[in-house]
């Protein structure tokens, strides 16, 4: 019949007691081992027979031995108090930090800006044992997804974090640029001004819900009708629409290091409000592992964009 360790009235010394005695095989040399007494020690392998209903150890005046039943449980014996130890070390390294998900959500401009991959690379050279998903989204998303505990950390442009739930520290600010086709006539000129751009064609990055940062800044510039405006939700139909003539774009500083083919990109002389970055985390959630995201962000970030 099995035995129902919960109800038994068997403990975790009952396991160390018994390992003891089997491996020294000798009352006085384990209780030693131990630091208590021998009467006392041999009172609890008695107990834990008892509770069995099993004799774990033959028994003579000068010879202690193990049977048949003590071997196997003394195997047994090893796996629970191996499981203990490797309890007690899952449990420290949670709380630490060193183990478990790490969920990030991001709107697509922090992953063009290079926040992203610098604070991962971090964090994974720190804490390889945590398991970081990613979950790309529109930036005004990214706190309803805090709130909903569907992300543990987010990047999102600044002013997503309304809620007092919401946590936030500005990451980087990023001025813009002008992106032409290669056959554009302000191609290669290095510089332009909103004046010559007034009535081109437009190419806006909007996220997923239409939201965007661009067409939020554009519509507060003096003098700026564009023709036609395209709207897209990938930075590759993006770029499309540039290299193949049919609008220029407004892009966030780090965007030529991604080398689209076709594409020049010109400096823009007018005062624009930067495009400014937050990383957002829920104030009640925040967990070890999120504060020690939380520290290799901010190690992470590049000194050229702060």
């Amino acid at each position: 019949m099995d035995v129902d360790p919960l109800k038994s009235g068997i403990e975790l010394r009952h396991f160390r007691y018994f390992v003891a005695v089997a491996e020294e095989l000798h009352f006085g040399r384990a209780a030693v081992r131990l630091n208590i007494v021998q009467p006392g020690l041999t009172a609890q392998i008695k107990s834990l027979e008892r509770l069995l209903g099993v004799e774990l150890l033959e028994r003579s005046n000068r010879n202690v031995a193990l049977t048949d039943a003590g071997r196997e449980f003394l195997r047994e014996s090893y796996a629970v108090l191996a499981q203990f130890g490797n309890a007690i070390t899952t449990a420290k390294e949670f709380a630490r930090g060193a183990t478990g998900v790490l969920r990030i959500g991001y709107g697509a401009n922090a992953a063009i800006a290079g926040l992203l991959p610098a604070s991962i690379r971090r964090f994974r050279e720190q804490w390889p044992n945590v398991t970081v998903t990613l979950s790309e989204m529109a930036s005004s998303e990214v706190a309803t997804a805090l709130m909903n505990d569907e992300i543990d950390v987010g990047y999102a442009a600044k002013g997503q974090a309304t809620s007092k739930q919401i946590a936030s520290r500005t990451m980087g600010e990023w001025h813009w640029l002008l992106a032409v086709s290669e056959t554009h006539q302000l191609a290669g000129t290095g510089q332009t001004s909103l004046a010559e751009i007034a009535e081109e064609s437009l190419a806006i990055y909007a996220e997923a819900d239409g939201r965007s940062d661009v067409s939020s800044m554009t519509t507060t510039l003096p003098g700026l009708s564009p023709r036609r405006i395209y709207r897209s939700s990938h930075i590759m139909s993006l770029m499309t629409y540039v290299s193949s003539g049919l609008g220029v774009a407004f892009v966030p500083a780090p965007i030529p290091s991604l080398s689209f083919p076709g594409v020049a990109f010109v400096a823009i002389e007018d005062p624009l409000p930067k495009l400014q970055m937050e990383l957002l985390w829920s104030v009640d959630g925040a967990s070890a592992a999120v504060v020690n995201y939380l520290d290799c962000a901010e190690e992470a970030k590049v000194p050229a964009y702060r």
